[in-house]
């Protein structure tokens, strides 16, 4: 073999003085370099579920979600892939206005925030990501391909041909693995400070990126830094504005913001229709938890006396405590009985049991919504409330204190983002513990009757309560076609136990309300007692037969149906309240 052949290729002269020199680099020096690329990787990670967090008041969180992760790949890929030919057209230090778009970006979006009708939902969160957090996170990631660049791949001790597959991947993975990891976390810290806030995050992630590069470039940010505090009706740091919030809001929809907290379960807040048929409502993210009409004056002439549920299915709910024991036990009285009502939302169904002197334990994840509902909601205080994960608490107490409630109202955050380990075999099977033998649960569910997610929902609620009615909360429409969605709230009541041989019939019978249980209400009046036309027929399929059962490890088939439902809902909220409610959160 001749000398030529066994001879390596000879790099380029700038390619060979760019290596003789970062070989001459002290430790100290690539410590350094490697250090800030790793910083700007983990901004970029930071970076991604704020975007998130600020896009799901307007979006909510499972359709803003719907291109997120393909979108940063491709934005990565373009950095670190296409560095050679940007080099020509971009600014040689890009890394100075990545705290100028992180600054912007709080007034981009509440820009674009009053265009998501016209945006749409299928790709109005890519629109707004695609000015505000893509841009960062390509400058981010090009920023750190330079300064990983600067480095000799032997410092790693690895060939040339290696390092530049795997820096690029490594780089990747670090976004990704950060972006995981603070959407796991951010949420739990949420609304502790101003600073742990929508806003208050893309602030921070400004300053950290300023530090980490500084220079005058920044005096482009303090337009956006100013609007951000005295013009961003979106800011939580001051009451002035709530005040531009409410100025815009009431002008536009004629609703005005009682209470706004960003928390643990998303943006929650709390806002009244100011008409005649005037009525408070309670959302969270773009979802609302309940509400009631109020008593004005041309409701008191109409006959309202009290404050009225303005959702039927919450007052459905209450139907529990109707449903009449097997005929051979005696009745006994509502003061003897216990309930544990899972998800307070405006606590229309535990105030109903409270009122009847049933001892009622709430648990409820988030305290705000438990605030919230007490402050504006007048929840009754003759409670126990337990503000704490419902998983672990039924793990708990299912096993210490099994048999110990007459009834148990399963209500929890749903229409398309429901936390789905409440609704595993596990789960329910602790609901089931905690019943007494004669028991009763009562499940709220709001799903698309037509999706498989809907099935798989009441396939598992059937495998552990075999003997159970389901209701819709209203008809359904005149018009539909099984093309159509059927998304509907719809409340399954269950029993524990039922004698040898009996029929569902014999098992779940509703008495006749009477005016005690009415109250004076007159939406109880129409909604209390479950009607015959509105039962759905559904049969379980055993497993055996087809049909399938979700536990703990089968929760990911029904995330994966959360877009569409997630989808579906979201225009529903759009037609039931109007899109500036929405977007002036």
């Amino acid at each position: 073999m001749s000398s030529r052949a066994k001879a390596s290729p000879r790099k380029p002269k700038a390619a060979r003085e760019a290596s003789k020199q970062s070989k001459d680099l002290p430790t100290s020096t690539v410590l350094r370099l490697a250090g800030r690329a790793a910083a700007f990787l983990i901004v970029a990670g930071l970076a991604s579920p704020v975007s998130q967090l600020s896009l799901s008041p307007v979006y909510g969180s499972i359709p803003a979600s719907l291109h997120h992760q393909r979108a940063i790949t491709v934005t990565a890929a373009l950095a670190f892939i296409g560095r050679g030919g940007l080099k020509k057209i971009l600014p040689s230090r890009v890394e100075d206005y990545i705290a100028v778009i992180a600054y912007w970006t709080p007034v981009i979006q509440f820009l674009l925030f009053q265009y998501s009708g016209q945006l749409g939902i299928e790709y109005g969160p890519l629109i707004i990501e695609a000015l505000t957090y893509l841009p960062l996170l390509f400058l981010c990631c090009y920023t750190a391909g330079d300064l990983l660049d600067s480095l000799d791949p032997a410092q790693f001790r690895l060939p040339p041909a290696v390092a530049e597959a795997v820096l690029p991947i490594a780089s990747y993975a670090t976004v990704s693995s950060v972006s995981k990891i603070a959407g796991a976390i951010l949420p739990l810290y949420v609304g502790t400070h101003v600073w742990f806030t929508r806003i208050g995050f893309q602030t921070l992630i400004g300053s950290i990126t300023a530090i980490l590069s500084p220079s005058r470039v920044i005096l482009l940010a303090f337009p956006a830094i100013l609007h951000t505090l005295y013009a961003n009706p979106h800011y939580a740091g001051s009451d002035s504005a709530l005040q531009r919030a409410n100025a815009t809001l009431y002008a536009s929809t004629n609703f005005t913001l009682l209470a706004r907290h960003e928390s643990i379960t998303g943006y929650v807040s709390v806002l009244e229709n100011d008409a005649d048929n005037a009525f408070r409502l309670m959302r969270c993210d773009h979802s609302l938890l309940g509400g009631e009409w109020m008593v004005t004056p041309a409701a008191y002439a109409r006959g309202q006396r009290q404050r009225e549920p303005i959702f039927s299915v919450f007052v459905l709910l209450e139907a529990i405590r109707l449903v009449l024991p097997p005929t051979s036990q005696p009745t006994i009285p509502d003061s003897e009985k216990s309930a544990l009502v899972i998800g307070l939302g405006a606590g229309t169904a535990p105030n109903a049991l409270i009122s009847h002197n049933i001892t009622t334990t709430i648990v409820e994840l988030d305290p705000v919504v438990h605030h919230f509902a007490s402050k504006y909601f007048d929840l009754s205080p003759n409670h126990h409330a337990v503000l704490a994960d419902a998983v672990q608490y039924v793990a708990d107490e299912s096993l210490a204190r099994p048999s110990s409630y007459n009834y148990i109202i399963h209500d929890v955050f749903t229409g398309g983002a429901e936390p789905v380990h409440l609704f595993t075999r596990e789960f329910l099977s602790g609901l089931k513990r905690l019943l007494k033998d004669d028991g009763v649960v009562a499940i709220n569910y709001a799903g698309d009757l037509s999706l498989p997610s809907t099935r798989l929902v009441l396939n598992t609620i059937h495998a552990v309560f075999p003997r159970c009615r389901l209701y819709r909360d209203s008809p359904r429409a005149e018009d539909w076609t099984p093309e159509k969605p059927d998304f509907i709230n719809m409340v399954v009541f269950c029993v524990k136990r039922s004698p040898p041989g009996a029929a569902k019939e014999d098992v779940i019978r509703f008495r006749e309300p009477t005016e005690e249980d009415f109250g004076g209400s007159i939406a109880r009046r129409n909604f209390l007692a479950p009607r015959e036309e509105l039962e759905i027929r559904f049969e379980y399929l055993a497993e055996e037969r087809g049909g399938k059962v979700m536990g703990r490890a089968e929760v990911g088939e029904l995330e994966r149906w959360h877009r569409r439902g997630a989808v579906s809902h979201w225009r529903i909220m759009r037609e039931v309240l109007p899109a500036g409610v929405w977007e002036m959160w």
